[in-house]
């Protein structure tokens, strides 16, 4: 059986190349992301590799992006298509918009250098993030439909993976 998963990552690597072969190897699961929504940092249809969590097992970041599935975000309200956003608050936080364009978070204007260029604010009020729950956005606001967008703060649970960047 050894000898057989050996003799399969082989081959994957040389059809497919060193990273994906090597990203399967260390238990990392391949995404796609599926749109421009996370845009300047992955592309849309951009294949990337995300470290598998345990359900339940994920402890919000500020910071990390994320591969989660919440069914009332899918079109008929039942799908298990994974998201990708970033984590922009975590639980005890609250963050709100707008000071000066910016989103605030804890009462202080938030620096966001991964944004898209020229990024434009949606207001929205203040949001006290409860137990277990984080905030969710996409790198490219304008394009992004996220926490902002009615759907709230996100269940800690709903993680599935956290991508690896480079």
């Amino acid at each position: 059986m050894r000898n057989r998963v050996i003799a399969m990552a082989t081959l994957l690597w040389l059809v497919t190349g060193c990273a994906p072969a090597s990203a399967a190897l260390h238990g990392y699961h391949r995404y796609t992301n599926p749109s421009v929504a996370m845009e300047p940092t992955l592309r849309a249809n951009q294949t990337f590799s995300a470290r598998p969590v345990q359900h339940g097992k994920y402890v919000p970041k500020r910071g990390d992006v994320v591969v989660f599935t919440m069914p009332s975000w899918t079109p008929d309200g039942r799908g298990t298509q994974p998201f990708v956003k970033r984590v922009v608050a975590i639980a005890g936080d609250r963050i709100g918009c707008c000071s000066g364009g910016r989103i605030t978070l804890n009462g202080t204007p938030l620096a966001e250098p991964y944004l898209a260029p020229d990024t434009s604010e949606t207001a929205f009020g203040t949001v006290a993030i409860p137990p277990g729950q984080m905030w969710l956005m996409g790198d490219n606001r304008d394009s992004s439909a996220d926490s902002r967008m009615g759907r709230g703060p996100v269940p800690a649970s709903a993680v599935i993976g956290v991508a690896v960047l480079k």
